[in-house]
């Protein structure tokens, strides 16, 4: 037997059930003498109405409260209640008040545009300077002691410069010489020959000095170090020849020495060339700048201030006259 077909047989079968047990229970309890669904809803709509009752006595007992509080605390709080308590005042006497308290009002304005103005006139007085005198002074001391300094290189330089014109003057006159010595003197094979003679004479008469200064440097330094070094002693048991180690220590000397005066000479020349070469820190002209600025702003800064008291004043006046010029609360109606 097919499944689709007993499922509704089968629903129909148990809601015939629940609807006879449910009409067996009804009966019965109609039968036992209990009271009726109407008379259960009567009981209980009755209940419900008491209790409703109650329930709106006590908010309209709370909404009774609410107003009577209410009512107190407007008469206690309200905006127009010192309205209420004031005394009644005439026109005359209503407007005097308003005189009154508008001069209060421009006695204390007048006193804080005083107070402002003592203010501003101490913060003017008292104001620290962007360049002070001493600064200022300092400045203009360097730069005169830096111009001077400049001043004396230049001189220098310039004498340097004039000393080597007559010196090129000079070497122009006996090249001219020479030039006319050269048509009218010996042939040139011949005054070579005297030249390379004579520079052959120097070149030995120096070297002949300086010959003889390296003997008397040698013999200082072995006597020197006869006398004062500590292997004199041993030099004394067995003299070793020591001359080749000896030159090469006195070459080595006169390189290190050479070294040092080239270095020496190069920074020297080096610093002089930066130290002539160098820029002021302050020059005049940026110095007399900053006095200038500084006094034109100071002008500046007076003529505002003394602009803004002439409208402060303007203004004062103004407000002075509009009070007493505006009409009071009740002169229309008079």
């Amino acid at each position: 037997m097919d499944s689709s077909q007993s499922e509704p047989a089968l629903g129909s079968t148990q809601w015939h059930g629940e609807m006879r047990s449910h009409v067996k229970d009804r009966m019965g309890g109609l039968i036992k003498g209990e009271p009726s669904w109407e008379s259960k809803i009567q009981v209980q709509k009755e209940k419900k109405m008491q209790a409703m009752k109650i329930l709106e006595k006590e908010q309209r007992e709370s909404i009774k409260a609410s107003v009577e509080k209410g009512l107190r605390k407007q008469q206690m709080y309200s905006p127009l209640q010192a309205l209420r308590q004031a005394p009644h005042l005439s026109v005359a006497e209503k407007q005097a008040m308003k005189l009154e308290e508008r001069k209060r009002d421009m006695a204390e304005k007048e006193g804080a545009f005083a107070e402002w103005r003592s203010e501003v006139l101490e913060k003017q007085r008292t104001r620290e300077p962007l360049f002070k005198v001493d600064d200022v002074t300092a400045a203009k001391a360097a730069l005169e002691e830096a111009a001077k300094k400049r001043r004396y290189e230049l001189e220098a330089e310039e004498k340097k410069r004039w000393e080597h014109l007559e010196e090129c003057a000079v070497r122009g006159c006996h090249k001219r010489e020479s030039l006319y010595d050269l048509h009218n003197s010996i042939p040139f094979e011949e005054r070579l020959a005297a030249a390379c003679k004579k520079k052959t004479e120097e070149m030995q008469e120096m070297e002949k000095e300086q010959k003889e200064r390296i003997r008397n440097a040698v013999a200082s330094g072995h006597k020197k170090s006869q006398t004062e070094s500590p292997w004199v002693e041993a030099l004394r048991l067995a003299k070793p020849d020591n001359s080749e180690r000896q030159k090469t220590i006195l070459d080595e000397k006169n390189k290190q020495m050479s070294v040092t005066m080239r270095t020496y000479f190069k920074e020297r020349d080096a610093m002089h060339e930066r130290q002539r070469t160098r820029e002021p820190l302050f020059s005049n002209a940026d110095v007399s700048n900053a006095a200038q600025q500084l006094v034109e702003k100071a002008k500046k800064m007076k003529g505002e201030l003394r602009t803004e008291q002439e409208k402060q004043m303007a203004h004062i006046d103004q407000l002075k006259n509009k009070s007493l010029e505006r009409p009071m609360l009740m002169e229309k109606y008079w």
